[in-house]
């Protein structure tokens, strides 16, 4: 004779199998964050960039000097100074992306004024998620990592 589980215990082994399907079709699907393809050129010879990465190429180009990095991603990047809406519950209020420069916390939209766009060679906007698994948890928001000519 054949016995079967109870139902609670039919539920929940169901429940743990779909939960370790979905995790493993997860896993294939999802990208190396830190791979990313290289840039395709252009016909007219010209480097394209990712809408979240800015180059010094695209930095100069435009001939008018900013003062400062946030006038800088303001006119080319608006979309990196946003805010992100509601963190948690806890804090209702809406949260902003974290600077980075060369890899060190550096603190918030602020710290942009401080950074001359000539010492720049490249920035980028890293996603919230990205952010997380690079840096750790507190990037809400995501980072945007200025890299310099040191």
């Amino acid at each position: 004779m054949i016995r079967r589980l109870p139902y609670p215990m039919r539920c929940t082994v169901n429940a743990l199998s779909l939960a370790v399907l979905v995790c493993l079709g997860a896993c294939t699907s999802v990208p190396n964050p830190f791979s990313r393809p290289p840039s395709p050129a252009s016909d007219d010879g010209e480097r394209r960039t990712f809408r979240d990465e800015l180059l010094r190429e695209e930095i100069l180009r435009d001939g008018d000097a900013e003062p400062t990095t946030y006038d800088l991603i303001e006119r080319l990047r608006p979309n990196w100074l946003r805010a992100r809406g509601q963190v948690s519950f806890a804090n209702p209020g809406a949260s902003y992306p974290i600077v980075y420069i060369d890899e060190v916390r550096h603190g918030g939209l602020m710290t942009l004024h401080q950074i001359p766009p000539d010492q720049i060679r490249r920035m980028e906007f890293i996603r919230a998620i990205d952010a997380t698994i690079r840096w750790g948890t507190g990037h809400q928001s995501g980072v945007i990592n200025i890299v310099t000519g040191r």
